[in-house]
């Protein structure tokens, strides 16, 4: 079969974006709110999380990653419908303001993972944010954010390099376009340069870990994969994102260089997160020598 050739302008902005330095004004993505907000949430405190990134949006509305962490503790807190609705009483009152578009953009992306037809709601708000202010990063976030969970991951990408474009700090289009060079093109050493811009820009953020430590791993640099799996562990010990990803990741990587008994530790940490896990207890077994 003929294979098509790639767009040639999106690799050249792809080039661009990995080559530039990450600049060097302070990082937007990093604020003590933030780092409150993240220890908050990965212990459970849901209320406190919500009023820290709430702090975050009203410095730097185009937070993706806060408001994303904010729709998903509500979530936690049987709560969508209601933070949602505020987000659209909030975008009614503030009429056609683009960035109340992305952020109701976003809550109907979050309500689109659990209804799959609001995603096209998701789209047609992002789509209106970005005429009316294209120089707004969130919507084109937002949009790579649907293409990817419809696994169109051509134009997700496309997306998460304009956004980037537009707001290198945005470490949530990083993490979705890591993501994509790392699961869906295979290019684990790219990937890492993205996982590491993450890491530089908001160094509480245990999913950055995650993902450096698995493209690592894919890498067979299982040394070096270790303490990014270990850290994101730390950050995530109760698995409210990858967490449990991270723990039993981190026990395959033990397992690789014949470091048994630190296998067995790694996955009882993902025993803990999830009891009922049938590769977890596959896992220990292996670790401590009764396979079938």
């Amino acid at each position: 079969m003929k294979r098509s050739l790639p767009n040639l302008g999106l690799v050249l902005a792809f080039l661009l974006l990995l080559l530039a330095p990450v600049h060097a004004e302070k990082s937007t993505a990093d604020s003590p709110d933030m780092r409150e907000g993240l220890t908050n949430f990965y212990a459970g405190q849901w209320t406190e999380a919500n009023a820290a990134f709430e702090k975050v949006l009203e410095q730097d509305p185009e937070n993706t990653l806060a408001i994303s962490y904010i729709l998903h503790a509500n979530y936690k807190m049987h709560n969508i419908d209601g933070a949602i609705s505020e987000i659209e009483r909030k975008a009614v009152a503030r009429g056609e303001d683009p960035q109340m578009q992305a952020h109701l953009g976003m809550a109907y992306f979050l309500r689109g993972l659990i209804i799959p037809n609001v995603l096209d709601e998701a789209l047609a708000e992002f789509r209106a944010a970005s005429q009316g202010d294209p120089q707004l990063a969130m919507p084109y976030t937002g949009i790579g954010l649907v293409y990817f969970q419809k696994r169109m991951m051509p134009r997700a990408k496309g997306y998460f390099i304009r956004a980037l474009r537009l707001n290198p700090h945005d470490v949530m289009a990083m993490d979705r376009l890591g993501n994509i060079l790392l699961v869906d093109e295979n290019k684990p050493q790219e990937a890492c340069q993205l996982f590491e811009r993450i890491i530089a820009e908001l160094p509480t953020y245990p999913d950055g870990y995650y993902f450096m430590g698995s493209a690592l791993f894919d890498l067979k640099k299982f040394e070096e994969a270790i303490p990014y799996l270990q850290r994101s562990l730390e950050l995530d010990p109760n698995g409210f994102t990858q967490g449990f990803d991270a723990a039993t990741l981190l026990g395959d990587t033990f397992l690789q260089l014949g470091r048994n008994q630190e296998a067995a530790e790694a996955f009882e940490a993902a025993k803990k997160i999830r009891p009922d896990s049938r590769y977890v207890e596959i896992k220990l077994k292996k670790a401590h020598g009764e396979e079938d």
